[in-house]
Order: C-alpha cells, then structure tokens, then sequence
C-alpha cells in the first residue's frame, strides 16, 4: 500500500514509518530504502528489520528525496533504475544538499557493466549491490557502514563541541560527588592559574577554594547528586595557583559520569564585575555623603537665621530616629525619615523675617504665611528623586490625627507614620526650649502634655511608644492642651 510516496512493505508488527523516533538511551541507525518494485522493497525490510534498524521507504526519487531531508538518514539503499528521476540524479541531487551531502549512499542495481558503475561514482555513490541481493552481504555492508557513519558523527560532533568548549569564556567543568575534576575546558585551567597544557583531571577542585568556603561548596555539591538541585546564584571565591584570588558565579546540573552521577560546573569569572560593583558603591556613598552634607548646609542656614530655634533641628532628628528605631522602622525607610526630620522646617526660608522672627504671637494674616511652609518645602524639594521618599515629614508634619491640622487636614492613618512619630517629637523639643513668647517648660510638664495629646494631636500608638523610650512611667498632671506649634 502505497500513501504520500510511503510504502508499507512489512508486516503490522514491523516498524516502518516516514518519521521515526530516535531515543537518547540507544541511538537506532534510520535507513531509507528506495526502489519503485514493490518486491524489491519488501525483500530488503525482510533482510534489514531483524537487524533492528529504523526503515523508511520511497518509491521514486521526488519522494526519497523529500524523506531524506526530513529524516536525514544514516544509510540510502538507493535503486538505479526508476522511472522519470532515476537513481543517478537522485545521488547528485542528495550531494547537492547541504545536510545531506555526507550521508553514504548504496546503489542497487541489476547493471554490471564499467561504464554504469562509473557512472553511479561519478554521481556520488558510495558502495554498490548487485541485483539480486545477498542477503549476507546487504547485511554486512550496511553493519559497516553504519558502523562508520555513527563512528564519523561522533568525532564530528566531539570536533564541534571540542571547538565550543575551546572558544568558551566560560569554565565548564565536570566533577564527581567528591569534587575531583574528570573533564574541564582550557579556560578552567585559564581561571585558576594553571600553566597551559597542564592537565586538571584528577586533580581536585576544592584545592582552589579557600579552607572556609570547602563545606560550603560540598553541601553544593552533594545537593546537586542526591536531589538535582540547581543554581544560578552562587557566588564562590576561588584561589589561583599563585594564591591570587577571584569571584566566580557557579551554575550547575547532574551530569552522568561512568555510570553514575556527576555534576557539571559553569564558572563564571566576576571578578571585574564585582570590581564594579564596588567601585559603584563606593561612588553612590560619596554621592550620598554629598547630598547629605547638603541638607546639612540647608539646615544650618536656617539655623543662622533663625537663632531662636538653634540646635532644634539636630535634636529632633536624633530623637525620631530613635523613636522610629524603638517602632520598628529600619533600613532605607530609617534613613529616608532622617532626611526628612533634617529637613522639616526647610519651607521657613520663604517666610519673612518679621513674621519668622516676631518675638509674639502671629497675626490670622501672619499664620496664613507661616502655614505655608510644608507646600514650599514639598513644591521645593519634590523634583529631587532622592529626597522623594523624604518628604512625607517636611510636608505633613503639622497635620494632627483628629484631623484639625494643616496643610491637607489629614487624619489619622491618612498622615504617614513618619510625619506622625515626627510630630510628637517636633511638640516635645518646642516645649522644652526658651521662645521669646514663653519660657521653656519642665520635663514632666512637656510628657504631660504629650500624653494628654494622645488621639487628637498624635497618633495614640505613637506617643505610647515616645513615653516608652522616655521612660515615663505615669503622668497625672492636668495642663493645658495647646501649644504655639510654629
């Protein structure tokens, strides 16, 4: 039965198909037979299938061509005589195929005269069989054959992966459970100082690890055998032959090795990159200690002019890091909220000295002036990215959780928790100072007063936790609830 230039010449149980499925566990050679005699076919599947190879059939030259392509074969038994393209044209036009051009070709012909054996070498035939067969030696000659064919893909194949292991920047690396080396690449040898030419089998890896690190990277190992675990995420210190030292970045799989199983290494030098790295960093902390020192020079400009509340700023800065420290807030939120307590009272620069300056109480008009501050510090300060993360207390420092304060009359968990832990400390250092409109009050006064402002000025979870880092233990005294609050 003939379908889509396939012809089934062997019986159901025989496997015979146009695509067939090679496995990795035992490589199958795949034949394709090509004859337009239907018995000439099933003669050669007879002598072929006990042999266990992988058969495909065609029966013209179009159709054997076009299989071959798809299957790229590991031998063609190739008919002479067919009708429209015959066997010669088919072998020209298999050497004329990029992928193809290597594949052996065996033609079987019934012609035995010089001039058509010539004939068939000069169209790229590699071996011939006379018609009728031999079934011995259609045998043999395929054995052969694909003996050599399967022997030329490996050392093809080995020369390719050779010539890519070689051009590697890369340490690829093979070792046992126990870390000894059984196969690495030049650039391995390369990486850990070795002289050229050295051989690395044998020899163990963990010798070019610092002592510290053996545990580490033997529980790496042993996690890669017993459970197939990968990573891309170590980063190990490896030391040269001349006790220099690198960074390697190691990937890894299980790899087979004699039987068993090994581990295959990836080493990846980053020693530039972690030069990098730190150059970077090093660059971001000067950076950093610059703008720093910037907010500083802010600070005490206004500190310059506005003598009365010398001192203030450091104060409250110190005391809100404590406070947020004591709350739990740490890391880049910690830093973020000490920048904004520096900076709290940057919008003042705007306000004019007779109202910033004014030894007694502010006019409605003056208040309207001096409420601005938290906009012009934000409208200030928002286009510097750094300090965006800061603003929250410049801005928001004067709202009060009942929701009575300015700008934006906030209230409770409305107000970011750092202008909330700010508040309360920016009240108590006020309180504690001398104004020119008010003496400065004792200390139980000003805890006092902080506790009774629980739930209307501040947060209420806040100011337990200021009274905590206080020391307070219990307040009692009735004060008044109101302070100036500039």
């Amino acid at each position: 039965m003939t379908v889509g230039g396939f012809i089934d010449v062997t019986e159901a149980s025989t496997p015979s198909t146009a695509s067939p499925v090679r496995t990795q566990a035992a490589y199958v050679p795949q034949i394709l037979l090509v004859d337009d005699d239907f018995g000439s076919l099933k003669a050669l599947a007879g002598v072929l299938t006990p042999e266990g190879y992988t058969l495909a059939t065609a029966t013209n030259g179009p159709d054997a061509l076009a299989i071959a392509q798809e299957i790229v074969p590991d031998v063609i038994l190739l008919d002479v005589m067919m009708p429209g393209m015959d066997g010669f044209e088919v072998c020209r036009r298999l050497r004329q195929h990029e992928e193809l051009a290597e594949v052996p070709v065996v033609m079987i012909t019934a012609l035995d005269d010089r001039q058509s054996r010539l004939q068939a070498i000069e169209a790229g035939a590699d071996d011939f069989i006379s018609k009728p067969i031999d079934r011995a030696e259609v045998r043999a000659r395929v054995r052969s054959i694909t003996r050599l064919n399967r022997y030329r893909r490996l050392v093809m194949e080995r020369a390719k992966v050779d010539r890519l292991l070689s051009l590697s920047r890369d340490g690829l690396v093979v070792v046992d459970a126990t870390g000894t080396i059984h196969m690495a690449n030049p650039e391995v040898g390369r990486m850990l100082g070795r002289k050229p030419g050295s051989p690395l089998a044998g020899t163990e890896l963990l010798e070019y690890l610092p002592a510290d690190r053996h545990v580490e990277f033997e529980s790496f190992l042993d996690g890669v055998v017993q459970i197939g675990k990968s990573t891309q995420a170590l980063e190990v210190e490896f030391q040269r032959a001349d006790g220099t030292r690198f960074h390697a970045e190691v990937s890894a799989g299980r790899f087979p090795l004699d039987g068993g199983d090994g581990v295959e290494l990836i080493l990846r030098d980053i020693s530039e990159r972690m030069t990098q790295l730190s150059t970077i960093r090093s660059l971001n902390s000067d950076l950093t200690t610059a703008y720093d020192a910037t907010l500083e020079g802010w600070v005490q400009a206004l500190d310059l002019r506005h003598k009365e509340t010398e001192g203030h700023t450091r104060r409250v800065t110190e005391m809100t890091v404590s406070l947020a420290e004591r709350i739990g807030i740490e890391g880049d939120e910690l830093t973020d909220i000490r920048r904004g307590a520096l900076l709290h009272d940057v919008g003042k620069l705007a306000v004019p000295d007779h109202i910033l300056l004014k030894p007694g109480p502010l006019s409605p008009e003056e208040w309207e002036v001096m409420r601005q501050h938290p906009e012009n510090a934000y409208r200030w300060l928002a286009s510097i990215e750094f300090l965006t993360p800061a603003l929250d207390i410049p801005r928001f420092h004067h709202e009060r959780w009942d929701g009575r304060g300015y700008p934006s009359g906030l209230s409770g968990e409305e107000i970011p928790l750092s202008a909330r832990i700010f508040a309360v400390v920016d009240v108590w250092d006020a309180l504690r100072e001398d104004r020119p409109y008010r003496q400065a009050w004792t200390e139980d006064r000003v805890r006092a007063h902080i506790a009774a402002g629980e739930g209307g000025h501040f947060d209420p979870s806040v100011v337990k936790s200021f009274l905590e880092l206080l020391g307070s233990q219990s307040v009692t005294q009735d004060l008044e609830n109101s302070t100036d609050g500039r």
